[in-house]
């Protein structure tokens, strides 16, 4: 303000000198221009002009004079409160230091001190509060992960749900007349001692009515048994030379039967182009079973189950479920020595060499080897789902199972051995050598050998038989 006044001021005075010089200059030009009236009329206008411009400026100058001395006194109050400001501000800071002091004094540290302490402090409530924010944050994000995972299992075992077979040592066949069980009995037993000797079977007739069971751990040759009756009692022709056809016909049939089931599996799981020999193994499951439960249903059940899994987590859905059809393969090939999944990793390898990923998700499916996949690891969950199941199997029956079984391969793998058959629920072996490579001396050596290693290496109740059979058969035809 004090800068603008100035220059009006300035202005001003300018104007005013110019106005005297030209006021001087018209002065002395007057009297030599007396005689021009109208150089005079137009100088008296320009005085006129000139002294109401004057006038003019003098009003401005007065208004600036005022204006400046009202700004010059709001400055000085300014400047007043400024410096009162200062005073102000200089006291509060002594004071202020002066409280600082009290303060450090009663509370025994500084200010950096506190200020470090108060500083330690939110951290420590930030890690706290942290800290617990992480914690809810993963109870809930795991309770929301239980929650989604047990409703996959849920659909999965939903869309696999088959039905359960429970699975027994024995068949019944019902017959429409008592008299048939004569005929089965035979002449001094020799048609029921000829056909137990062909199927391996224990057959029990009593006084039930109409009834005949049959009896074995073995299910294919319990089912060619059952067959093998039937067509015997239908053809009405029973006789040791009938028995043994019809038995030989009857596992021609069940060999067309397996592998029909086979087919049917693959075609019920949508996978196709699989070699023969795999159909084959494949359509056995009809006839075995997993603690009481059916490998059949079991398999469809754990493909069905897996194949959802590997969908939800994306996963190489071919070869989980893939692995899932061959994880019980090894059941239906038993070979001494050797657990089951191991059994179906090398028949995996066998059929799929280049496919590593494959054989491990199989022989991982029990824990004692390593799973290098998460394949392998949906393998694992389909089968314990499938097992699982309440009811679903029981653990006496494949133990009786092993047990059986374990007293047949005993015997099979003495020298001379053609076949053995574990009868009347394993209290008896009856063992079939080959007449050619042994003579009826070498009978008792046998049996002595197969009784001594069941001692030594089975677990048993009571007391098992061992029937070590040598028959020579020679055929000539009359033309």
């Amino acid at each position: 303000l004090t800068l603008l006044v100035s220059t009006l001021l300035g202005l001003n005075l300018y104007t005013y000198k110019k106005y005297k010089k030209t006021n001087e200059a018209l002065s002395k030009t007057q009297g030599s221009e007396v005689n021009n009236k109208e150089d005079n009329k137009e100088l008296e206008e320009i005085k006129l002009r000139l002294k109401a411009k004057e006038e003019e400026l003098i009003e401005k100058e007065q208004i600036l004079l005022s204006r400046d001395k009202l700004l010059n006194e709001k400055l000085e109050k300014i400047l007043k409160t400024e410096k009162e400001k200062d005073e102000i501000q200089t006291e509060l800071k002594s004071k202020e230091k002066l409280i600082q002091d009290k303060l450090e004094s009663v509370a025994g540290m500084t200010m950096d001190e506190a200020r470090k302490m108060l500083e330690e402090k939110v951290k420590d409530e930030m890690k706290s509060w942290i800290s617990r924010k992480i914690k809810e944050s993963e109870e809930l994000i795991r309770m929301e992960a239980e929650e989604r995972a047990r409703q996959i299992l849920i659909e999965c075992m939903l869309d696999a749900s088959t039905d359960y077979v429970a699975e027994t040592t024995t068949t019944v066949i019902t017959i429409e007349d008592e008299n048939l069980k004569g005929k089965l009995i035979g002449k001094e037993g020799r048609n029921i001692r000829t056909f137990e000797r062909l199927t391996g079977v224990d057959l029990i007739i009593d006084e039930i009515p109409n009834q005949v069971t049959i009896s074995c751990f073995d299910p294919i040759r319990r089912e060619v048994a059952a067959l093998a009756i039937k067509k015997l009692l239908s053809d009405g022709r029973v006789h040791p030379g009938s028995i043994e056809e019809t038995v030989e016909k009857v596992k021609k049939d069940i060999l067309k039967e397996i592998k029909k089931t086979g087919e049917e599996i693959l075609y019920e799981v949508g996978i196709d182009g699989l070699p023969g020999g795999i159909v084959m193994l494949l359509g056995r499951f009809k006839y075995r079973f997993s603690y009481g439960q059916n490998l059949v249903k079991h398999t469809l059940e754990t493909v069905k189950i897996g194949e959802r899994l590997a969908t939800e987590l994306k996963a190489n859905t071919k070869v989980v479920k893939l692995a899932c059809l061959l994880h019980d393969i090894g059941k239906v090939v038993p070979e001494e020595g050797k657990q089951h999944h191991h059994i179906s990793a090398e028949i995996a390898r066998k059929y799929f060499p280049n496919n590593e990923l494959l054989a491990n998700a199989i022989e991982a499916h029990h824990f004692d080897i390593e799973a290098k996949s998460i394949e392998a690891e949906i393998v694992r969950i389909s089968d314990a789902i499938s097992g699982a199941r309440p009811g679903a199997r029981r653990d006496n029956y494949e133990d009786y199972i092993k047990r059986i079984r374990a007293l047949e391969d005993i015997s099979n793998k003495q020298k001379g051995v053609k076949e053995s058959f574990a009868i009347y629920a394993g209290r008896e072996i009856r063992v079939i050598v080959k007449p050619e490579e042994t003579t009826d001396e070498d009978l008792e050596i046998i049996a002595y050998n197969i009784a001594k290693e069941i001692e030594e290496t089975q677990n048993y109740p009571g007391v098992i038989k061992v029937s070590v059979i040598r028959e020579v058969r020679v055929t000539a035809e009359a033309k």
